[in-house]
């Protein structure tokens, strides 16, 4: 799709809404745009919805009564990662395909089930052993009547890299009028030095080891970059601090 034709036409902006459920969503050329609904007309947004990003409707109604969990999983290699799933996790019910790439899968509770930072594991270790990339999502239980509107809301989490607990720091710290913290925040937007060293720890659970391994640096010279960085902007590059490091980096990247 050419989106700069689109652009003359209809008022679309680049990103990701704050408010899925209000916005028509899509991705073209792997970047993701949306339209205000409220800009539209409601014969616009049916074409939109129906015609130009259409896509396979995820349906929770057949479901027998119980509670489930919705694993979203998005790779290249989906087809070849979603044949092994039921395979390796019993609990899992049925993957439903959303497009080439994306889909999920539908896991019931039971005595069965693996806790989460098992099946994360897991998960990492079959992108491993299958040699492919992806990324996931591992949602929560919810009981079966709540399941559509859990899937809006962790769709969206997933779309935007975050994790459950990261969604709700990112809207709390919006509400948050505080003059420290914008300081703090504006800082790190021209600090792309600090802002690798935020992200790698993060990612990495603050292990320094894997941290330097990541950065291609040795442990010592890490050790020295955490220490310039706390000189600098008083924060620990650890627990609650680092999350909220973090957390103030993907409101700026977003």
């Amino acid at each position: 799709m050419k989106i700069a034709a689109l652009e003359k036409i209809f008022p679309v902006k680049k990103g990701l809404s704050d408010h899925p459920e209000s916005v028509i969503a899509f991705t073209t050329d792997g970047d993701q745009y949306y339209m205000n609904k409220s800009d539209l007309t409601p014969r616009e947004i049916s074409l939109f919805n129906t015609v130009l990003f259409a896509t396979k409707e995820m349906r929770f109604d057949q479901l027998s009564a119980g509670v489930y969990r919705l694993i979203q999983l998005k790779s290249d290699s989906f087809d070849e990662i979603a044949e092994h799933l039921s395979m390796i996790f019993p609990t899992i019910i049925t993957v439903e395909k959303q497009a080439s790439d994306y889909g999920v899968a539908i896991e019931k509770l039971s005595s069965d089930c693996l806790y989460a930072s098992e099946m994360k594991q897991t998960l990492a270790t079959l992108f491993q052993d299958l040699g492919v990339d992806g990324t996931y999502y591992l949602g929560m239980f919810y009981d079966q009547a709540v399941l559509t509107d859990r899937y809006q809301l962790e769709k969206s989490n997933f779309e935007q890299g975050l994790t459950f607990s990261e969604a709700l720091i990112k809207a709390g710290i919006k509400q948050i009028s505080s003059h420290p913290l914008s300081i703090i925040k504006q800082r790190l937007l021209t600090d792309s030095e600090a802002q690798e060293l935020i992200k790698k720890l993060y990612q990495n659970d603050s292990n320094q080891l894997q941290t330097a391994k990541a950065m291609f640096i040795h442990r010592n010279t890490l050790t020295q970059k955490m220490k310039k960085f706390e000189r600098q902007y008083g924060l620990t590059l650890t627990g609650s601090d680092l999350v909220l490091l973090y957390s103030l980096i993907n409101i700026a990247d977003k």
